[in-house]
C-alpha cells in the first residue's frame, strides 16, 4: 500500500463514495422517468424512450414550475453581506454599522460579476435537479474579461462522502467527455505525450474525467483532476481556502448526505395519477371502439380486416341460426366521470406539494386573492426547513467562492474570511422576507400594547426607536443605503429641532407684531399731540 500512488489512492477514494452513492440511482431515475422526461443520465447516456409510459403532464409542468419558483425564492437580488457576531461584539453597535454598510457595497460589487457568469441560466438548471432531491452550483474561475463561470452540473454526476459527523468531506464529479474537451479545460494541465497524440488523432474519443474537491484538515479544499485509466499522475491540483462547489440537498435525513425533493416526496401520487389516467385511457378506448366478437366459421379473419369508418369486411353470411358472424359485446357504461374526479384530485395534490401555485383556468369560480396568497404563505411554512437547509447549502458558498475568484484577478483585495463569527453571508429573497417579517409580529403587538397602555407620548421609555427600525428593516432586507446611519439620524434631528424652533420664533413674532404695531402707533400719536 506505501507503493500506491497519488492516483490510484484517489481513484480508490472516489471509487468508495461512488459505491455508497449507487443506492440512490434508481430512487432518482424514477424521478426523472415521470417528472422529468427524456433525461439522459448526466446528459450523456442513452435514454429509452419513456413517452409511452406517461399518460399524464402535471408532473413533468409542475416541476418546472417548481424549478422557477425555487430560483425566484433564493436567487432574489444580490447577496446581503453582514458582519458576524463575534465581529459585531468586538466594534460595538455603532462599528457594526459602518462594517455593514461597507459589507453590503463589496456584495453589490460581486453580484454583476456573477450575472455575467451565466447566473440566473445555472441556477435555474440546478433548481430543476433540486426538485428532485439535491442540485450542485459551482463557480468556475473564467477570464479576466469574464471572471465568473457558473455550471450546474447534474446531481447524478455526482458522489458525496461525509465525515464522521455527516458534514461533506469529498465530492467527486465524473463524467464523459472528448479528449479535445480535456484538453480545453485543462489548457496547463499535465498529459502523457500518448494521450495529447491520441486527442489530436482522435479528437472526439471520449473519457472518464474525474474532478475531485476535498476537505483538507487545516481548512482548505482541494482539487485534483484526473482520467480513469490513460493518466499516471492528477492533471492538476489546487488548493482554495473557500469551498469550491455548492452541493445543496432538499429535505435531508439524518445519515444521508443527498437529499428528497418535492418530486419524490409527490412520487407516489405521481406513479397513481399516471397509472389512473392510463386505465381512463382504456375504458374510453372501449367505449368509443368496444369489444368484438366473431364466429369461427371461416367467413372472417379478424387479421385481414381493419377497423375504421368506411371500411368493408369480405364476409358470406351475417347471420343464421347461430346469429350474427360479427357482433359487438356492449359492455357495461363505464363511469368516467367518478375516474375523472378521482384523476383531478391527484393532480390537484401534486401541484400542492410542487409549490404549483398558478391560477386556475378561466371556469368555474375563480379563487381568490387571499386564498391564494394564503396558499403561498402556506407553502413557506411548510417548506421552511427545505429553504433553511438550501439557504445555508448555497449562497455561504458560491459567494466566498466568487469572491476568491475576483480576488485572484485583482478586482478585491484580499480573501474575506466568510464565516458566521467574521462575516456572515445570508439570502435577500421574498421568502426570507415574508418568513422574518412574521417574526417581527411579536415586536409589532409589543408596540401596539405600549401605545395602548400608556399612549404614544411613552412609547420610548419602554422601547428604542432606531433599534426597532434596524430589526424592521434587516427583516425586510432594505438596503442599507436607503437607509440613514445613527450620524445622519442624529443631523436630521437636530435640523427638525433647529426648525421647530425657527416655527416657534416665527410664530411668537407672529403674535407679537400686533402689540408692537400698537404701541408704535401710540408712540408716534403721543410725540404729535405733544408737538
Amino acid at each position: 500500500m506505501s507503493d500506491e500512488s497519488p492516483v490510484s489512492r484517489q481513484k480508490r477514494r472516489a471509487e468508495h463514495a461512488w459505491q455508497l452513492n449507487s443506492a440512490w440511482d434508481r430512487i432518482y431515475q424514477d424521478a426523472y422517468d415521470f417528472a422529468i422526461p427524456f433525461r439522459r443520465p448526466g446528459g450523456q447516456g442513452k435514454r429509452q424512450d419513456v413517452a409511452d409510459r406517461l399518460f399524464d403532464m402535471t408532473a413533468p409542468t409542475s416541476t418546472m414550475f417548481l424549478a422557477g419558483e425555487l430560483q425566484t425564492r433564493l436567487f432574489a437580488g444580490p447577496p446581503k453581506l453582514e458582519t458576524g457576531a463575534l465581529v459585531a461584539q468586538a466594534i460595538g453597535p455603532k462599528g457594526k454599522e459602518k462594517l455593514d454598510r461597507e459589507l453590503e457595497k463589496t456584495g453589490a460589487f460581486i453580484y454583476p460579476f456573477m450575472q455575467a457568469g451565466d447566473l440566473e441560466t445555472a441556477t435555474h438548471e440546478m433548481c430543476i435537479d433540486l426538485g428532485v432531491g439535491t442540485g450542485a452550483l459551482i463557480p468556475m474561475r473564467g477570464t479576466p474579461e469574464q471572471p465568473i463561470v457558473f455550471y450546474a452540473p447534474p446531481a447524478d454526476e455526482l458522489a458525496v462522502m461525509g465525515d464522521a459527523f455527516g458534514r461533506q468531506k469529498l465530492i467527486s464529479w465524473k463524467r464523459q467527455v472528448t479528449a479535445e474537451g480535456v484538453l480545453d479545460a485543462f489548457r496547463r494541465g499535465t498529459f502523457k505525450p500518448e494521450f495529447r497524440e491520441a486527442a489530436r488523432t482522435k479528437p472526439n474519443a471520449e473519457f472518464t474525467l474525474y474532478q475531485d474537491f476535498e476537505h483538507m484538515p487545516d481548512g482548505r479544499w482541494r482539487f485534483v483532476a484526473y482520467l480513469e485509466r490513460e493518466c499516471d499522475s492528477f492533471i492538476t491540483e489546487e488548493f482554495t481556502f473557500t469551498k469550491p462547489l455548492a452541493l445543496a440537498p432538499y429535505y435531508r435525513v439524518p445519515g444521508e448526505q443527498r437529499g428528497r425533493g418535492p418530486v419524490m416526496l409527490a412520487m407516489p401520487s405521481i406513479k397513481t395519477l399516471n397509472k389512473a389516467q392510463e386505465l381512463a385511457l382504456r375504458a374510453a378506448a372501449i367505449q368509443m371502439l368496444g369489444i368484438w366478437a366473431y364466429r369461427a366459421g371461416g367467413t372472417f379473419n379478424p387479421d385481414t380486416v381493419r377497423v375504421g369508418p368506411g371500411q368493408f369486411w369480405p364476409m358470406q353470411s351475417t347471420g343464421g341460426i347461430l346469429g350474427p358472424d360479427v357482433q359487438r359485446l356492449d359492455p357495461a357504461a363505464g363511469r368516467l366521470d367518478i375516474g375523472r374526479l378521482i384523476i383531478e384530485g391527484m393532480q390537484q395534490q401534486i401541484r400542492d406539494g410542487l409549490m404549483d401555485t398558478r391560477l386556475p383556468p378561466e371556469q368555474g369560480t375563480p379563487k381568490s386573492a387571499s386564498e391564494i396568497a394564503a396558499r403561498i404563505r402556506q407553502n413557506a411554512r411548510v417548506h421552511l426547513g427545505g429553504f433553511a437547509r438550501l439557504w445555508r447549502s448555497i449562497h455561504p458558498v458560491i459567494v466566498p467562492r466568487s469572491a476568491e475568484i475576483l480576488a485572484s484577478f485583482g478586482y478585491l483585495r484580499g480573501v474575506m474570511n466568510f464565516n458566521e463569527l467574521m462575516v456572515s453571508v445570508s439570502v435577500r429573497s421574498p421568502i426570507t422576507s415574508q418568513i422574518r417579517a412574521e417574526e417581527l409580529a411579536n415586536i409589532a403587538s409589543y408596540v401596539e400594547l405600549l401605545i395602548t397602555t400608556f399612549g404614544p407620548q411613552r412609547v420610548d421609555e419602554f422601547m428604542f426607536a432606531d433599534e426597532v427600525a434596524d430589526q424592521y428593516s434587516d427583516a425586510l432586507s432594505i438596503p442599507k443605503k436607503l437607509i440613514p446611519d445613527s450620524e445622519a439620524r442624529q443631523a436630521i434631528r437636530e435640523q427638525k429641532m433647529q426648525a421647530m424652533q425657527a416655527m416657534a420664533l416665527q410664530e411668537m413674532a407672529n403674535r407679537a407684531a400686533p402689540q408692537i404695531a400698537e404701541k408704535t402707533f401710540e408712540v408716534i400719536d403721543g410725540g404729535r399731540a405733544a408737538a
